[in-house]
């Protein structure tokens, strides 16, 4: 099998562990913790990640792509390393001066302060998770054994320590734990590996240029990423925030699964841009956006379709309103996949950050203005609306600097055959809920039936080159020492 087939395979099983993580601890944690506590522990995570956002000044992707040009070259590798790693921590020290100081203006919402304080040290772990550099290196394997490793102990220790109301503390402890664990096994590694940490002749300087231009892109960006929660905690009530909470990860756990290709690419693209080998840019783009459409297609469809019992399954009766929002979020799961095609498959590596500041900043403030005028109206599912929109003007702006800057086009018609095979859902679906068995059964027999029908009709009638290549991967998978 070939590196790039392992690497595929690794970050697939990855992304899968992605999918069951969430499908066996928020069931749990939803009916535990309620809305209240998974609002609280929501609205401190997205206000959390926000400072890790911009202490992290655009390394993860910077680190991938420089790292990857030179991967080959030990001495020059380990300065790289070491300039990232200190330019890291020097951010997050000054910026945990400002969480500390912004944490007392938002107690006034009623959240337990323990959480942001929780919040300080899942910030200054993340410095040295350093997963960008194992990215650079492609060792998929090593980073999927690690984190399913890692998430099986998380899960364990969840259902020994979190089983009471007044536990949401405890659960984003759990989180701490995790991300101290995931730091302190990747940065061992690292240090016994060729890199070595190397303060000699430093050159913070050259690297901030092109780091502001990549951390504007990700604080941008961030706007509609996570400050939905932030705004309707504001707004609104922590319970609006956990219903919302709930149908957005609900929404993505398949978008790990169909953007899994994203990811290891990412190095490949990287040494294609350097050499300036249009041909492979351009192949590898079609491939990923075909491998998006042909899975997040029916996956779109069927969330959207199943949403009253996959909510009423994975968080409880609780968050039944939950229900109306996964439905508005569906659309979301085929677009965040395609705008991470152009975003981290060829605008980053084609060194494109000015595109990208100004696709994120007009996003932003749709984003904003949106969440401004409909959240004190319906609440969440004005931020589920608002979500759906600024993803979709990401996507319109994207196909136009993608045809601007590379000539490279979405062939539309590539949506067809997917849309086709998967209305047969519909029939299938409504039959299925006429049967007198609980929901969970329901929802297993309806996704068995949908993925049959949908394999017949792609595979024999439209003769789909991506499931034939599926199949070939799964076969070549299977020989894997």
């Amino acid at each position: 099998m070939t590196i790039l087939r392992k690497n595929i395979f690794y970050n697939t099983l990855l992304s899968l562990s992605q999918i069951l993580f969430p499908l066996v601890t928020f069931p749990y944690v939803s009916r535990v913790l309620g809305p209240n506590g998974v609002g609280q522990v929501s609205f401190v995570d997205s206000f959390t990640q926000y400072f890790i956002l911009f202490s992290a000044l655009g390394i993860p992707l910077y680190g991938v792509r420089e790292l990857s040009k030179i991967r080959n070259k030990v001495q020059e590798s380990s300065k790289l390393f070491t300039e990232l790693i200190l330019l890291h921590l020097i951010s997050t020290f000054l910026l945990l001066i400002v969480y500390l100081a912004l944490i007392y203006l938002l107690s006034y919402k009623g959240i337990n302060i323990n959480l942001f304080f929780i919040g300080c040290g899942i910030l200054l772990s993340n410095v040295f998770i350093v997963e960008w550099y194992y990215q650079s290196q492609e060792k998929f394997g090593f980073i999927t054994k690690r984190t399913i490793i890692l998430r099986f102990m998380f899960i364990i220790l969840l259902f020994f320590i979190v089983n009471d109301k007044a536990d949401f503390v405890k659960y984003y402890l759990l989180f701490l734990l995790l991300n101290v664990l995931n730091a302190g096994v990747n940065f061992y590694f690292v240090l016994k590996s060729e890199i070595k940490l190397d303060f000699l002749n430093l050159n913070l300087n050259k690297h901030i240029k092109p780091l502001f231009l990549l951390v504007s892109c990700s604080v941008i960006g961030s706007v509609y990423v996570l400050l939905d929660n932030v705004i309707l905690g504001i707004l609104s009530t922590t319970e609006s925030v956990g219903f919302y909470s709930s149908a957005i990860k609900i929404t993505k756990i398949p978008i790990s699964l169909i953007s899994s290709l994203g990811i290891v690419l990412i190095p490949r693209l990287s040494e294609s841009f350097s050499n300036n080998d249009l041909k492979s840019i351009k192949y590898y783009i079609d491939s990923s956006v075909q491998f998006v459409l042909t899975f997040g297609v029916p996956l779109c469809l069927g969330i959207a379709l199943t949403a009253k019992w996959t909510v009423l399954i994975i968080s409880g009766t609780e968050f039944e309103p939950s229900i109306e929002l996964v439905r508005y979020l569906s659309p979301i799961i085929i677009l965040i996949a395609l705008n991470g095609i152009f975003f981290f498959q060829l605008f980053t590596p084609g060194n494109k950050e000015v595109s990208m500041i100004i696709i994120l900043a007009m996003s932003a403030i749709i984003s904003i203005v949106l969440n401004l005028i409909l959240i004190p109206k319906i609440q969440h599912l004005g931020a589920a609306i608002t979500t759906t929109i600024t993803e979709f003007s990401v996507f319109l702006i994207s196909i136009y600097f993608a045809k601007k800057h590379f000539n490279i086009k979405i062939n539309f018609k590539m949506f067809i055959n997917p849309l086709l095979s998967s209305l047969v859902f519909i029939p299938i679906i409504f039959l299925v809920e006429l049967f007198s068995v609980n929901i969970g059964l329901k929802l297993i027999l309806s996704a068995v039936l949908c993925i049959l029908s949908y394999y017949i009709i792609q595979k024999f009638v439209f003769n789909d080159a991506i499931i034939s290549r599926m199949e070939d991967f799964v076969k070549d998978t299977l020989k894997i020492k």
